[in-house]
């Protein structure tokens, strides 16, 4: 039985003992659960804007949280630093409660999301407690610069392109006073975040200025980090009692405000908090502040991000004008339908401009191929005009092959030795040589031909075509005189097209000889003039002997007689026909000279001589001066055409009558030639003259 009783009661302790043991753990589980629930507090995260770093941020603004956890029970202020982009990050995403941050990110933030501001810091300065952000331009003591202007275009050291306090806000001052701001920060160093960076490269010659928020660099000095007379602000403008040299105007100081996800009941208690802050507690003295005041009007800082065209509410051009549109529709429509038009009319234009361009290429080159066509044909003219002068002159060496043909026969009859047989073949070929230039002459005349250019002895060229009209000339009893000024030269020209151009003039300078003898009544039978050199080869017979028509004519004298029918002896001459050619090489260019004492250019032809089919003669096709025209301009140069005055040519020493208005004038024809291509080798000597008639 005791047995029994001693194992009963030693099961009952151990019931107690376990009943005891959940007892002491149901209460251990709960103490907990209600100390945390006691202890549980909001937690609200304070965004600060860090300007300096995350250690200057805690130092400046945990008093100040620290503050607002004493004023608002179960409440827990958790400061988290950001710089600029950060805070604007978080602002977006909602990961914060509070924003404390300065006025320029005030703006754009508040523009932009739905920020409630709650209170504004107030300086410890006795004027313009509200105001307190501006910029300072600071430079080394020793630095040259005295103005702004000065520093314009050297290394600047700024915190961001978006950092207000510091480069927007001295970028604006520098508009409103008449500068450009591009030029001033045209070579600006943008550090970020900490600021500080800005005065140590500004130290370390790294930058030639600095621009910082105001008070920096006095607090900078204060602390230990720099020289007190180690660096100078430009262009100080502080106001009376400010504690701190600022280059720019003074704006709203920072500023504290509530995001969506802050309660509105929270925001009036930290309101309350934040304005009933004294002077003289830790926290306004740590903020470096006399406390906080309402908030205060941004305006100011609007008008600033509207000058300089980065205000958040400002929209794009296109933006704009897409509204606009959208409020006006029936305007869009009508710009719509005029800038369909507008194209199709171009097109329309284009069109008809491509055909019109088709239609004048086709026409232009059928202009092409009938003056080519003209051309030659003026060239079949102007040979069939020589074709009696190029019979005279082949008909004189094929005399000569047969008079030394006929003599070499001769002398083979009588046994003659060899050799005085080979000087007879020696002239039969030199005749033969000279018939073939002849011929090589008209085949080139008539040839379509490009412009082939060699270098060619002008007076061998005007002395061969002489001789290709000497047989009209002594027709028309016309004396050709020559001249020449200056060392000739030989030209890089086209043989061929100025010969064509001599012939013509002097064939239209022997037509006007022609028709001033029909005008003029001969009244002498005996002519006498005095010729300057004949040192050129006779294109005159010595004696021609016609009907009732005498002419004799000697190369070697100064004299020549002349005896017509139908004159009366012992009367005076009243007119001799008469052609100058005359070469002046001139330092840049060859001028030659055709005179003539003929009728001269008629009264109103001077304008139109030069058109093509513009003639003066009844069956000239107008084509002549024309073609001599396009070649003389194909080589660089200049064909001109005047009346003479009431003078004989220097090289003519003539018995004439003196000149009245209605005797006969001459023309001028001048042609001249830049040197091109001009081998520098003299072929005459410097003046000569020659004649022919």
């Amino acid at each position: 039985m005791s047995f029994v009783s001693v194992f009963l009661f030693s099961s009952f302790c151990s019931l107690l003992a376990v009943a005891d043991t959940s007892d002491v753990s149901a209460i251990s589980s709960s103490k907990p659960e209600y100390e945390s629930t006691a202890e549980l507090k909001r937690i609200i995260e304070v965004g600060v804007l860090a300007i300096r770093g995350h250690l200057y941020a805690e130092q400046r603004w945990q008093p100040t949280l620290d503050w607002l956890e004493s004023q608002i029970p179960d409440t827990r202020f958790v400061l988290r630093p950001l710089d600029l982009p950060q805070m604007a990050a978080a602002v977006e995403s909602q990961h914060i409660d509070l924003v404390l941050t300065n006025p320029g990110q005030a703006v754009r933030l508040g523009r932009q999301y739905a920020l409630s501001w709650l209170a504004t810091l107030s300086s410890t300065a006795p004027v313009s407690q509200n105001h307190g952000i501006g910029s300072t331009l600071v430079v080394r003591n020793d630095s040259p610069y005295q103005r702004w202007e000065d520093i314009a275009g050297h290394p600047v050291a700024a915190v961001a392109e978006n950092a207000f306090g510091g480069y927007l806000t001295l970028r604006y001052q520098i508009t409103l006073s008449g500068g450009n701001p591009d030029e001033f920060f045209a070579d600006v160093h943008f550090l970020g975040f900490p600021i500080d960076a800005n005065l140590y490269q500004l130290r370390d010659h790294t930058v030639e200025a600095a621009v910082v928020p105001a008070c920096l660099l006095e607090n900078m000095v204060k602390e230990g980090l720099l020289e007190p007379d180690a660096f100078r602000v430009i262009n100080n403008r502080a106001p009376d009692g400010f504690p701190c040299e600022v280059s720019t105007a003074l704006y709203p100081n920072w500023s504290f405000a509530k995001t969506e996800r802050t309660s509105a009941s929270l925001a009036k208690q930290v309101s309350r908090a934040l304005l009933a802050m004294p002077a003289d507690s830790h926290a306004a003295i740590a903020a470096g502040a006399s406390g906080w005041t309402s908030p205060v009007s941004l305006l100011a800082i609007d008008k600033l991000y509207q000058e300089l065209d980065i205000h958040p509410l400002q929209q794009p051009w296109w933006q704009e004008a897409l509204r606009w549109l959208k409020a006006h529709q029936e305007w869009g429509w009508g710009l719509i339908m005029l800038i369909v038009f507008l194209n199709a009319y171009h097109f329309w234009l284009e069109y008809r401009f491509s055909r019109s361009q088709k239609s004048l290429e086709a026409a232009q080159l059928r202009l092409k191929e009938k003056s080519d066509l003209l051309e030659h044909a003026q060239r079949v003219a102007i040979v069939g005009e020589l074709g009696s002068s190029l019979a005279h002159e082949i008909n004189q060496p094929l005399a000569a092959i047969r008079n030394y043909s006929e003599g070499g026969m001769l002398r083979l009859q009588k046994h003659k030795p060899h050799e005085e047989i080979i000087p007879v073949m020696e002239k039969i070929q030199e005749q033969v040589d000279r018939a073939d230039a002849i011929i090589r002459r008209l085949r080139t005349l008539i040839q379509k031909r490009s412009v082939d250019k060699t270098s060619c002895d002008m007076e061998s060229l005007i002395h061969d075509t002489v001789a290709l009209l000497a047989f009209r000339l002594k027709k028309q009893g016309v004396t050709v005189s020559r001249t020449c000024q200056g060392a000739p030269h030989a030209l890089l020209i086209d043989a061929v097209g100025i010969q064509q151009v001599l012939v013509n003039l002097l064939n239209n300078a022997m037509d006007a000889c022609e028709e001033a003898t029909t005008e003029t009544m001969m009244t002498s039978d005996t002519v006498t003039y005095t010729n300057i050199n004949t040192n050129i080869e006779p294109y005159i017979d010595a004696v021609i002997d016609k009907k009732n028509d005498t002419k004799k004519g000697t190369n070697n004298g100064a004299v020549l007689s002349v005896i017509t029918e139908g004159v009366q002896s012992g009367d005076a001459l009243y007119y001799r026909a008469q052609i100058e050619v005359c070469t002046n090489y001139m330092p840049t260019a060859l001028r030659i000279q055709i005179i003539d004492n003929g009728t001269g250019l008629r009264a109103g032809s001077q304008e139109n001589i030069s058109r093509a089919f513009n003639s003066s003669k009844p069956d000239g096709l107008g084509l002549g001066l024309a073609i001599c025209r396009d070649i003389i301009e194909a080589h660089g140069g200049e064909l001109t055409l005047a009346n003479r005055e009431h003078q004989a040519p220097s090289t003519f020493q003539a018995e004439r009558a003196p000149q009245t208005d209605q005797a006969p004038q001459g023309c001028i024809a001048t042609i001249t030639l830049p040197y091109d291509g001009i081998a520098m080798a003299a072929t005459h000597s410097t003046s000569q003259t020659r004649s022919v008639s």
